[in-house]
């Protein structure tokens, strides 16, 4: 019995040794890719095994931290970083441009790029959606009841504007700028000017510029209700999405090559032709999330090299000094500053 067990101990730390451990598949590879070899990192997860699930910064949008800090608390097994988000302002709030979904809630919208998300059962859709947010009053949508944001736990960046801010944002208090509207348990406590409080049973409206009329919709006691809309190519399965991130471009649809960065919205030479260090997710056609980084490579370069490794459906993210892959609690890919967001991988 004691020989038995030895043996079996000796086969689970050769098999973690050549990259398999936990029910993961970790490698490190060269993969010849469009006219030449790339180093590339590597985490298979089966979604047969594993769930998704977005991961914020302290679980807050705008705020930022080490990847192996937000994967460790979430108790993942694997992570990668997440979104494009605006590393370079000294300003501690730090936005995200994409969509961010977690726990079945919108935290962030940014229509561009596309969207990896997830449902319950662990299927997924990769598509380029619009999300609107559209609220009501007293039960009703219609005017003068009805009021709409463009942006959810965003910083302000321009006198006209509308922005709805809840306990997901990374201040504890709203800039100070434009008409707001206080919400608690779904009705209508106050509206002020300036800065305040974000309820923690609640949210605040921020309406500024020509949007300012829309706080005067609002009056105390009312009930205050908003909901996303979501316009996709499979709108059913969106409505039922718990965790999904945006970022972009596309990279592989339906197992061939789908590059076509101006469309998504992307102009940024990082993007359209620089080299450098990048990350993307994959999905293969039987199901297992592949999550990759990359050194030296462009977007377009990317593409091929998830084709190579047998991507079905693939995106890429944020990457530079954000591209850092985390597996089995330690960097295969350390990052280069602290990020906003990242995809983690939790075992069921």
């Amino acid at each position: 019995m004691k020989l038995c067990r030895w043996m079996l101990v000796g086969i689970l730390a050769l098999a973690c040794s050549a990259g398999w451990c936990g029910g993961l598949i970790v490698e490190t590879k060269s993969v010849s890719a469009a006219g030449r070899s790339f180093a590339v990192r590597v985490v298979e997860a089966p979604l047969s095994k594993f769930r998704v699930k977005v991961g914020l910064a302290r679980d807050r949008v705008c705020a930022t931290e080490p990847l192996a800090a937000i994967a460790k608390r979430n108790g993942a097994s694997a992570a990668i970083n997440g979104c494009f988000f605006n590393a370079y302002t000294s300003d501690p709030i730090k936005p995200p441009y994409h969509h961010l979904i977690t726990g079945g809630k919108v935290v962030h919208c940014g229509n561009t790029g596309t969207t990896i998300g997830f449902d319950s059962e662990g299927n997924y859709r990769m598509d380029q959606i619009k999300i609107s947010l559209r609220g009501g009053t007293d039960g009703k949508s219609t005017y003068p009841n009805n009021w709409y944001s463009y942006f959810i736990n965003h910083p302000v960046e321009n006198p006209t504007t509308a922005i709805i801010y809840d306990s997901s944002y990374a201040a504890k208090y709203t800039p100070k700028a434009g008409s707001q509207v206080v919400v608690r348990g779904g009705t209508v406590r106050s509206t002020c000017n300036g800065s305040t409080q974000i309820p923690t049973d609640g949210c605040v409206l921020l309406f500024g510029g020509r949007e300012s009329n829309q706080a005067r919709r609002f009056a105390a006691g009312k009930s205050c209700e908003w909901k996303p809309q979501i316009q996709a190519e499979d709108p059913e399965f969106w409505s039922n999405v718990k965790e999904a991130l945006g970022c972009g471009p596309r990279l592989m649809k339906n197992g061939q090559i789908a590059y076509d960065p101006e469309s998504e919205g992307f102009s940024h030479p990082k993007i359209i032709t620089n080299s450098g260090a990048r990350s993307a997710v994959g999905v293969t056609k039987d199901g297992v999330l592949l999550l990759v980084t990359c050194s030296g490579a462009t977007v377009r370069q990317l593409a091929s090299v998830m084709k190579a490794l047998g991507a079905y459906d693939a995106m890429n993210l944020d990457g530079g000094a954000s591209s850092s892959l985390w597996a089995n609690g330690k960097y295969l890919t350390a990052p280069g500053r602290n990020i906003g967001n990242a995809l983690l991988v939790v075992r069921k």
